[in-house]
């Protein structure tokens, strides 16, 4: 711990190259600026290090330049990278009605219920009957059919498709899929049916990279053979980093043991591997120059696995971590880990700025410099004599520092910690170390009678342990908090905390401990506060989820919903905006009930609601409409699927506000109503195309 930063140069180099990339994210701007203001200060740097090369005094001068440059960089790369930057950006020509493409399959396909997904590369559209080149990436979905199953990596389609922007989220703190997507280069995505597409014969996959894959295929394959059933997805998952047949229950099981790194190819696979792979190479250190070649096939046979198992960016980070010190170990080099972290980081981010905003990035890097900084310190707490308490100390503390340095950005996307991480690392990750081995044996030996058989067995048995224990473990009584919820700048302060803690650690000054809680006081200020702004809410919501009605009443930490919701709907849209504002207790209002709920703020009657000043009529088919010939005066009518009338019959029965069309309204019946309310000049909300409407009492 006694490092210092001038030790650390990717550290230092990092740190500006962040925040350019960061102030690019979510500050763009004109590129051609900043591009001009990053050659100037290199060239101010050549200048500058040209006639004060000797002058020590002034080097904090250069630091300083080069700081500069390295954010500006990092901001002009970012804006580089964007697509729509990009000229022959494809996205610029579809406007004008094409909608024939030449695609290159980028992803190996993705098998859905109906569909097969993947992300393409639009290497040119026909345009007046010509064909222009073009850049960009698109995602697809393939109707499945015989021909669509066999896409393979590399392909070059030619499709005709209806391209559409990627819709951003239409309800409060629901999963921004559109910004996701945007990070990752995808801006466009189409819908593909059978005889639309034709295979152009062409195949432009990198060769190394196609017979990985192709590799990849034979091993899962294999699995699906000789292991079977849920065994086989979980193995596919860890030993070759393929989850696409991992079922949402066993992902959520994994995620809610605290193990969700496990089924994730990372670090702590290619850790284990390269352990095993530098024991198996250890005998080459015989031969003349055997250091040489044992380092050279090391670090191939890293970036072999990484490439078999689809080069994730959790993947290469490790792989470049391990990579470069294996090389300082051969040069015989002090190679400080924290550094090799940072210049992993950077090379990923010179690469890839967009890298910066993805989840597995930020959790992975993070976790690693948790166990750098953190484990030397807690294991120092504790010296057991025994061996097996040496391992089970160990363990704990790898999993308590991983597990400390990522709880704010796990809890801002997940909304959800699991309370027996300890004891669920314990008993899994040595499981794992045991899964790796036994699956780098049985591919060996999978051709070999009798052999194959028995390491199959020991393979499959020490995957039923694990998913056995995963799944024991959700029975245990609080084995998951859920429902929890920060913000950004809450998460920061989260962390604010954790480093001015961690100084106080290291550098035992009183100050820096009473900055951390008087921080950590601020944060618990804060949740006393949106608690508080919570216990008073009250607000009408109508929310889009596609097909179906969704309707509710907010009413401090109380709702009630019109209809049951159902449950795929719930999670992937309203789930995260009830806890969000910390809903604790929700249900579903009977039908034809007359009743006054949440705490006198709600009252129903059939289809008319009363909340607070707030009336309503809900019109879910034609019986709804009043027999009285007195119109009836509300703020809202709600439509839904089934009323099929005109807006006239509403108008002559009601006297309102706003009408509002819910998610359930097909798309040809709303405009058919949108119409006859721009006649009567009445004013609409279209869930559907707007996104939920809510107000606020």
């Amino acid at each position: 711990m006694n490092t210092k930063l001038s030790q650390l140069p990717f550290v230092r180099l990092i740190i500006p190259l962040i925040a350019g990339i960061s102030f690019a994210l979510y500050f763009p701007a004109k590129p051609f600026l900043f591009y001009s203001l990053s050659l100037f200060t290199f060239c101010s740097i050549f200048i500058w290090n040209k006639y004060n090369e000797q002058d020590f005094g002034k080097r904090s001068v250069f630091g300083m330049l080069t700081g500069l440059f390295l954010l500006l960089a990092g901001y002009s790369t970012t804006l580089l990278k964007s697509p729509a930057s990009n000229t022959s950006y494809f996205g610029h020509y579809i406007d004008k009605e094409s909608d024939s493409l030449f695609v290159e399959v980028l992803s190996s396909p993705q098998g859905k219920e109906k569909t097969i997904k993947l992300t393409g590369e639009i290497n040119s559209v026909i345009l007046n009957g010509k064909q222009q080149a073009t850049s960009g990436k698109a995602l697809f979905y393939f109707e499945k059919d015989s021909g669509a199953s066999n896409i393979k990596l590399g392909d070059v389609l030619f499709l005709h498709a209806d391209m559409q922007q990627v819709k951003p989220p239409s309800n409060p703190d629901e999963f921004d899929y559109c910004n996701y997507l945007a990070m990752h280069g995808i801006q466009y995505e189409a819908y593909i049916r059978t005889h639309s597409y034709s295979f152009t014969g062409k195949n432009n996959a990198n060769r190394l990279l196609r017979f990985t894959n192709r590799c990849r295929e034979k091993l899962i394959s294999l699995l699906n053979d000789k292991i079977k059933g849920s065994e086989a997805t979980i193995g596919s998952a860890i030993l070759l980093g393929y989850r696409d047949d991992l079922s949402p229950g066993i992902i959520q099981q994994f995620a809610d043991s605290g193990t969700i790194h496990v089924i994730c190819v990372a670090g702590l696979h290619v850790g284990i591997l390269f352990w095993l792979l530098g024991w198996l190479l250890l005998p080459l250190e015989r031969l003349k120059r055997g250091k040489l070649v044992r380092t050279i096939i090391l670090v191939l046979m890293l970036w072999f696995y990484a490439m078999l198992t689809g080069l994730s960016t959790p993947v290469i980070r490790a792989t470049v971590m391990f990579s470069f010190l294996a090389i300082g170990r051969h040069l015989g080099k002090y190679t400080n880990s924290i550094n090799t972290l940072a210049a992993s980081a950077f090379l990923i981010l010179l690469l890839n700025p967009f890298s910066l905003a993805d989840t597995g990035f930020q959790l992975s890097y993070l976790a690693v410099l948790g166990i750098l900084l953190i484990y030397p310190l807690l294991n120092k707490l504790f010296d057991p004599r025994n061996l097996i308490l040496e391992k089970i100390w160990e363990i704990t503390c790898l999993s308590v520092s991983a597990q400390v340095v990522v709880v704010p950005l796990s809890i801002l996307y997940f909304h959800q910690f699991p309370n027996y991480f300890i004891l669920t690392n314990l008993l899994i990750v040595p499981l794992l170390s045991v899964v790796i081995y036994a699956g780098v044996i049985f591919f060996i030996t999978s051709s070999i009678p009798f052999i194959s058989v028995v390491t199959a067995w020991l393979l499959q048995k020490s995957l039923l342990l694990m998913n056995t224990l995963v799944n024991i473990g959700k029975h245990l009584p609080y084995f998951v908090s859920k429902g929890l919820s920060i913000s950004i700048p809450e998460s920061l302060l989260l962390y604010i905390v954790l480093a001015l803690f961690f100084a106080f650690v290291i550098n035992k000054k009183y100050k820096t401990l009473f900055t951390a809680l008087s921080c950590f006081i601020v944060f618990l200020g804060v949740r006393v506060y949106k608690d508080y702004v919570h216990s008073k809410q009250q607000i009408f919501i109508v929310y889009n989820t596609p097909k179906h009605s969704a309707v509710a009443f907010l009413s401090g930490k109380q709702c009630k919903t019109t209809e049951p919701i159902d449950s795929v709907d719930f999670s992937y849209h309203i789930q995260y905006h009830w806890w969000e504002k910390g809903i604790k207790k929700s249900s579903a209002i009977p039908t034809d009930t007359a009743a006054v709920m949440l705490a006198n703020h709600l009252y129903i009657y059939k289809n008319q609601a009363q909340f607070n000043d707030l009336k309503i009529i809900f019109i879910r088919n034609n019986l709804d409409l009043p027999d009285s010939s007195q119109k009836i005066k509300v703020q809202y009518l709600v439509l839904s699927g089934n009323y099929w009338l005109d807006i006239a019959a509403l108008q002559n029965a009601f006297i309102f506000d706003k009408l509002i069309f819910d998610s359930s309204v097909s798309a040809s019946r709303v405009k058919k109503w949108k119409d006859e309310c721009e006649q009567l000049h009445i004013s609409y909300y279209d869930v559907s195309t707007q996104g939920a409407f809510i107000e606020n009492i």
